[in-house]
């Protein structure tokens, strides 16, 4: 073949010329254009080097669509026209890919666009989702999740020993992250956690604050000087306050004028009533002093009632608490969480006395916050002896 010039290869229509200097292989590469009439006017149209995949007989498969395709006036008539359809075949790849979100890159979205905005708790679906879902499923494209793929995802969070609460939460994290991607338009396939089987939870608290274990507590740490440790508890012994919600009260939240006490709901927020509506706590004689010595202590209505060290909103109840257990011993050798004494159990021995002292379900409800009676309900098991009261009225 002379340098440079096109010449016929034994495939018809098919054309060639070797480049000046560059081999592909032992041979030169060669360049390789097709040839065909088009409305009885020849057309040439090159292709590529054999360096770039081409050959004679590839060539030829081209040329020979093209000219079926021209006889048959349907699908592409020209070079032009068949790598503008294979473009468009691309990028409609490269968009389909980019649709095949994995349950890794979908989990991320979900909980900086949706979690961090809508849910208080949106942090802790961060630690789940990076310690125990995305090690597990992360890598999975959406719509390839299954059932299988759940359950594998249950046993491994069982596996780590982890409390059974724990592998619910990383359920129904798994859950809410394929409902999210369903109205994405990511997931199309169904949510693959349906069907599967959470595990049973008793997470009911038995542990209450009887009328010896009060003064014991409050006693000592009045002795100690843990004030902020003592009116805490004992708000929320006489209120039935959650402790988030007294973290965040200000003193605009404190009528003492109307004895009460404004619990303001914010929805999504970090803090505060935890179903996001608001209530209303009632001052008694028991905490009346306490509140009002606090509240006249601060300077501006939007002041913390109990501000944590350097001013800042609680996050917890603080090592006061801790030491106080550790010195009345009422943890010690339990191992059932529900029999432990926590700052939670105040809030729960004031709607085991409302119950106690025949108080309507409706209205502990009410006074507690709770969205459901069925939660208010798990209180009456406190009092037995009612029940056993009861029982002695039918001799």
């Amino acid at each position: 073949m002379a340098a440079n010039k096109f010449e016929a290869t034994k495939f018809t229509g098919v054309r060639c010329r070797n480049h000046l200097t560059r081999r592909h292989g032992v041979q030169p590469d060669k360049y390789y254009v097709i040839r065909y009439k088009v409305k009885g006017r020849l057309k040439e149209e090159g292709l590529g080097w054999a360096s770039q995949g081409w050959s004679p007989a590839k060539a030829h498969k081209v040329r020979s669509e093209i000219v079926a395709n021209i006889k048959l006036g349907s699908g592409p008539q020209s070079l032009e026209e068949f790598r503008a359809i294979k473009d468009a075949e691309e990028r409609a790849k490269v968009v389909e890919r980019q649709a095949r979100k994995t349950f890794a890159e979908a989990g991320e979205i979900y909980i900086d666009e949706y979690a961090r905005n809508n849910k208080k708790s949106w942090q802790h679906d961060r630690t789940r989702f990076r310690l125990h879902l995305k090690p597990v499923i992360g890598t999975i494209v959406l719509d390839d999740l299954c059932f299988k793929h759940i359950e594998a995802l249950k046993t491994t969070v069982a596996g780590k020993g982890l409390a059974k609460a724990t592998v619910s939460q990383c359920l129904a994290l798994t859950r809410q992250i394929c409902n999210y991607s369903i109205q994405r338009g990511w997931l199309k396939s169904g949510n693959p956690v349906k069907g599967v089987r959470f595990p049973k939870l008793n997470n009911r608290r038995l542990r209450y604050c009887s009328a010896e274990e009060e003064g014991a507590f409050f006693g000592l740490a009045a002795e100690r000087g843990y004030t902020d440790c003592h009116d805490i508890c004992l708000l929320s012994l006489y209120t039935g306050m959650r402790m988030g919600e007294i973290f965040v009260l200000t003193r605009q939240d404190i009528d003492l004028v109307e004895d009460r006490i404004i619990i303001k709901g914010q929805s999504g927020a970090d803090d505060g009533p935890k179903a996001g509506t608001s209530r209303v706590a009632y001052i008694t004689e028991k905490i009346r002093p306490m509140l009002a010595y606090r509240v006249s202590r601060l300077k501006s209505v939007e002041a913390l009632l109990f501000p944590g060290p350097s001013g800042e909103i609680r996050r917890e109840i603080g090592q006061n608490f801790a030491t106080l257990m550790k010195h009345l011993g009422w943890n010690e050798g339990v191992t059932d969480r529900r029999l432990k004494f926590c700052a939670h159990c105040f809030r729960h021995t004031f709607a085991s006395r409302l119950v106690a002292k025949g108080v309507p379900l409706p209205v502990v409800k009410k006074m507690m916050g709770h969205a459901t009676i069925q939660t208010t309900m798990r209180y009456t098991h406190t009092h037995d002896d009612q029940c056993r009261n009861a029982a002695q009225l039918l001799l």
